[in-house]
């Protein structure tokens, strides 16, 4: 037995020490882009150990192994987990269904996946852990929250600018803009909840990080997922705002007139930068879809195109779900959702918030390359959702 621990013990420290590597290479990945030409990349300018661009990525390859390691070891434990693991095996089969119906190569048929899959055995590998081990995460949850705070300062004060919708923006750190800012909106989710107790603290720090992520990066799909968060949040801590959310609805009817006439003429497309253009061009190209090619799709890639708005190069749907449908059908994309779904049904009864990251998660793909696709930042979404699952199952969850 004392063996047996010994090996979960060391297998979950690797798992947590590679998962840090993972965050604390991610530097090395940011692209400057066009308007930033000029300026030296960070995989050039800071980095004294030569390492590839890709380090954080080929981490991948030890840490998604001994995360199914330790799953694997950990199979009788696993309960109630077994149902999102089976609808991931469904997932990768379906993807070599893909794979011979296309004749891609068998990584590049799996990416997505993958990129779905690993921040969930993630989240399975926390709930185990700390069911087995009996002891509490929020000590894991606040160096979590420290470290990356620090990688964001120091992307501050030493990295290039970034540049996104026409203006020069902070520095990034985690990948690229859009998942950085993914990365550091879970940053202010998870602060939010150590400082829930003092209503006017909180509404104070929910205004500041908000104005810090839209000035700061502009990412809108990241803000529209915070700005849900935030609603419910501040709905569960104060009766006040409850009341205000019930006059909003009674008031919606009235402001909904006000609102849509104003909108005539508008350009919905403009505004969401090409996306309509490019789902008229994806739904042209479905037109000429085969049976099979509806079922599982055309493969790694499918989803790129040129259209008028993206003419300057291949740009994929900026919705996940339209990417799924392209590239690897219906069925893949049922069974996706399923699987994000399921967590919802890992207890008798979820906790608000817990339901509310879901519902963000599954938004996010919805407007753009969401969760689903932003590993990274899953993978630091996920430890704040297996926190909740795990402090909900003891009874000791509350945002009150």
């Amino acid at each position: 037995m004392s063996k047996k621990i010994d090996i979960y013990t060391k297998l979950f420290g690797l798992i947590l020490t590679l998962m840090a590597l993972k965050f604390l290479f991610s530097y090395l990945n940011v692209e400057l882009g066009w308007w930033l030409r000029n300026l030296f990349p960070n995989y050039l300018k800071f980095n004294p150990l030569g390492l590839p661009k890709n380090t954080s990525e080929m981490i991948e390859f030890a840490l998604l192994p001994a995360m199914v390691s330790y799953l694997a070891l950990s199979y009788r434990s696993l309960g109630v987990l077994r149902l999102p693991l089976l609808l991931i095996g469904v997932m990768l089969g379906l993807n070599l269904i893909t794979m011979f119906t296309t004749e891609q190569d068998f990584l590049g048929s799996i990416k997505y996946t993958l990129k779905i899959a690993a921040p969930i055995f993630f989240f399975c590998v926390l709930v185990v852990h700390y069911k087995r081990t009996g002891k509490s995460m929020e000590g894991l949850l606040k160096k979590a929250l420290v470290f990356f705070s620090v990688l964001i300062v120091i992307a501050l004060l030493i990295f290039n600018e970034s540049f996104n919708r026409g203006a020069y923006r902070l520095p990034v750190y985690f990948s690229g803009l859009h998942t950085h800012s993914y990365v550091l909106t879970i940053c202010f989710v998870v602060a939010s909840y150590f400082l829930r107790k003092n209503i006017f603290v909180l509404i104070g720090f929910f205004g500041l990080s908000f104005a810090f992520l839209a000035l700061g990066y502009g990412v809108r799909t990241i803000m529209v997922f915070y700005l849900l968060y935030i609603a419910v949040a501040l709905y569960l801590r104060d009766d006040f705002i409850k009341n205000a959310y019930v006059r909003l609805v009674v008031l919606a009817p009235v402001l909904a007139l006000v609102v849509i006439p104003s909108l005539q003429g508008f350009d919905f497309d403009r505004f969401s930068s090409g996306r309509l253009t490019m789902y008229t061009k994806k739904f042209e190209i479905l037109k000429d879809y085969t049976f099979t090619e509806y079922l599982f799709g055309r493969g790694r890639g499918a989803d790129y195109v040129r259209t008028t708005e993206w003419w300057y190069d291949t740009k994929g749907s900026h919705n996940d779900y339209l990417t799924f449908f392209v590239e690897n059908g219906a069925i893949y994309l049922l069974v996706f959702i399923l699987l994000i779904l399921s967590f919802l049904f890992l207890v008798r009864r979820s906790h608000i918030i817990f339901v509310v990251l879901i519902v963000g998660y599954l938004l996010t793909s919805a407007i753009s390359n969401g969760f689903a696709v932003r590993a990274l930042a899953s993978y630091w979404l996920f430890t704040f959702l297996a926190f909740i699952y795990v402090q909900h199952l003891k009874g000791k969850f509350s945002f009150g």
